[in-house]
């Protein structure tokens, strides 16, 4: 393939995730307002947050990897 590849399926799972902890934290945030009272608002967002973090990190630094594995091919 020329410079194009898919989108693999780590990533639809990683972008998901992330949207996920997203819709938790803003939820948190609008029930700590007290603008609104969802039931996504009584989770803990820092564990999930936590791990999000460091399911992004994970995958920035696998993708980085494989930019430099596939530019200077051996």
């Amino acid at each position: 393939m020329s410079g194009m590849h898919r989108p693999d399926r780590i990533g639809a799972l990683v972008l998901t995730f992330a949207v996920i902890a997203l819709c938790i934290g803003v939820a948190n945030l609008l029930n700590w307002l007290s603008l609104a009272s969802l039931p996504l608002g009584t989770i803990d967002a820092v564990p999930i947050t936590v791990i999000d973090v460091a399911i992004l990190n994970l995958y920035v630094i696998r993708q980085r990897k494989r930019n430099q594995t596939s530019q200077n091919p051996q």
